[in-house]
């Protein structure tokens, strides 16, 4: 037994939580990588991993062992790149998941630009709204909003501020009352992120003060560019990130509301697995967003 090769192995079918994926991901056959997970449960006398038709899980053993080698791998991984002395020389592939509307609007092109920087890197990038599991995922890093962090396994950094705005297009204002305070918008026809911690609860400031808002709408959405297309057509108001909105709102197409308000501060944070942060590729990518964010803010 290749016992590096096997650690390497273990690792990703823990990661990818599965033998076929682990398989197809490090280009090696199902057969391969049973073997590999099966001599290492027999030099080390126990077993890791229970497996069913179905399912795949850590023992007890399988979970301390799991921390213990990506600690290993990833220490080495470091201790090779400094040997080698340039960054430019980083190889291996970085599994990333983010918001939709993030990746298309923002992310997409940061990630060009630390790919040219670090050209032996691969990236797979799945944009979705729903908050994944990391681990069960095998993710490497997350860019996710303030709402979540709640997961206490993981690991976080502050990217940016993410400011939102409150605003409706001009149609839609010329056919309800005026808004002028926060709880008018009880009154109105609200588009609702249905993937926020607490989507019918918006949140606003004004000098130390805040009000938070029961909301109520006919039309409730998951994703943001979703949302900013149905507020253009005129079918309510929205709170939608600004960064989204910035153009609309520069033309006339939108207009944002209670200017004197500011909605409660949120922030996009890189989130990671505990085990993933002494890997150099993922220090070396939260390195470069927190520098590209602050040079490029959204």
């Amino acid at each position: 037994m290749d016992k590096l090769t096997a650690l390497r192995v273990f690792r990703r079918v823990v990661e990818l939580n599965g033998f076929v994926r682990a398989a197809d991901d490090m280009s090696l056959s199902k057969a391969a990588v049973s073997k590999n997970v099966r001599e290492l449960e027999t030099a080390l006398g126990t077993a890791l991993l229970t497996r069913t038709t179905r399912s795949l899980s850590l023992t007890d053993a399988g979970a301390r062992y799991f921390q213990q080698c990506c600690r290993i791998l990833d220490s080495l991984e470091e201790a090779d790149l400094e040997a080698s002395a340039t960054g430019s020389g980083m190889r291996g592939r970085l599994r990333i998941t983010a918001p939709m509307s993030l990746g298309l609007e923002s992310l997409t092109q940061r990630l060009i630009r630390f790919q040219d920087r670090y050209p032996g890197l691969a990236l797979d990038l799945v944009l979705s709204d729903q908050s994944l599991d990391l681990v069960d995922g095998g993710y490497d890093l997350a860019l996710r909003g303030s709402g979540g962090l709640r997961d206490s396994s993981l690991k976080a950094r502050r990217l940016c501020q993410l400011d939102r705005v409150l605003c409706a297009a001009p149609s839609y204002l010329e056919t309800t009352p005026a808004i002028m305070h926060p709880q008018d918008l009880k009154a109105q026809d609200c588009l609702i992120f249905s993937y926020a911690a607490s989507p019918a609860i918006w949140q606003f400031e004004r000098g130390g003060a805040r009000e938070d808002v029961d909301v109520t709408g006919r039309l409730a959405i998951n994703n943001s560019i979703a949302l900013r297309t149905a507020v253009l057509a005129g079918r309510g108001v929205v709170l939608i990130p600004r960064f989204l909105v910035r153009s609309e709102l520069a033309d006339g197409k939108l207009t944002a509301l209670l200017p004197d308000w500011s909605a409660a501060t949120q922030a996009v944070y890189a989130v990671y697995p505990d085990h993933r942060e002494s890997s150099p590729k993922v220090r070396a990518l939260i390195d470069f967003l927190v520098q590209d964010f602050a040079e490029r803010p959204l």
